[in-house]
């Protein structure tokens, strides 16, 4: 019987096949070499060595997801170097009774240019879940390494593929059916600081997936286009004090007679304090950096 991870990775392999087809370019994940894979010891949990794994198996598992992924090994162009790490492990405790109990692992892959100075990382976090049965414990936890891992791996194919597209395309990935798509191409084009894709992006505050979201609210504090300004103050009243106080500081920073007068209404009357003082501390730069413009306009 197939494992759950492997259902799953094939369903995000045909949504990465179709993606990295359609937008095809020298610059995604195929012109990308890695050159080394290292592994972080100090985070490999004791259960996977228990099972017979070890650096050399997660290093092996993440060549393999790379290059599954689109990846090449070996000098070339864009060389990259790869650092693995567990970044968590548990027993996930059965849904019924009698239902197996499934073990969880969560994996970083970071992929950085191989040169200093050539750019940051770009990081992917992958988790699979495989039911634990009465056979061989290494094969369950190989499974779920794999299925991690791959995970993880097609994330930074399509994160390198975002990047690869006109800010065109990546718009009309925002309203794409894979939320990976739509999540990378909410962090591009907030990279490129795209006022063209404001209008989008604000849709995306309604997104079903609230990562999205919140990937949505970054980009267009980013960005800092005063049509978001609006959408934003909606956002914030739905209930949620730390989203609140979050937007407050970011349509501060956007600045404008909308964002004012939301401040100022939150800043008396709002029942949370942290809400409050981020209205107030927003408030105060807002104003001072209008003064500073004022101040070298009046100098011209």
């Amino acid at each position: 019987m197939r494992s759950p991870w492997y259902e799953v990775s094939v369903k995000r392999s045909l949504v990465l096949a179709a993606v990295l087809l359609g937008g095809a370019c020298s610059r995604g994940p195929g012109s990308v070499h890695v050159t080394s894979v290292r592994v972080a010891a100090a985070s490999l949990a004791e259960p996977l060595r228990e099972a017979g794994l070890d650096e050399a198996a997660l290093e092996a598992a993440a060549r393999e997801a790379l290059q599954a992924a689109g990846f090449r090994a070996g000098d070339g162009s864009r060389p990259h170097r790869a650092e693995v790490a567990v970044a968590g492990v548990r027993l996930v405790p059965p849904e019924s009774p009698g239902a197996p109990v499934r073990v969880e692992i969560s994996i970083e892959v970071a992929l950085a240019p191989a040169e200093p100075g050539k750019g940051g990382a770009v990081r992917e976090l992958g988790t699979a879940a495989v039911p634990l049965s009465g056979g061989d414990p290494g094969t369950t936890w190989k499974a779920a390494v794999q299925g991690a891992m791959g995970q993880a791996a097609d994330g930074l194919a399509l994160a390198f593929a975002a990047e690869a597209k006109s800010s065109e395309k990546l718009i009309a990935d925002l309203r794409a059916e894979d939320v990976h798509v739509r999540d990378h191409a909410v962090r591009v084009l907030a990279d490129r600081k795209s006022r063209a894709a404001v209008p989008a992006l604000i849709e995306r505050l309604r997104d079903d997936d609230q990562r999205v979201v919140h990937r949505a609210v970054g980009a267009l504090a980013q960005i800092g286009d005063e049509r978001a300004v609006g959408p934003l103050i909606e956002l914030s009243r739905s209930g949620d004090s730390g989203l609140t106080a979050r937007v407050a500081r970011i349509i501060g920073d956007i600045g404008g007679a909308e964002a004012e007068g939301y401040l100022l209404t939150i800043e008396a009357g709002h029942p949370d304090p942290r809400v409050r003082g981020a209205a107030r501390e927003a408030l105060a730069e807002l104003r001072a950096s209008a003064g500073g413009t004022a101040a070298v306009a009046a100098r011209k």
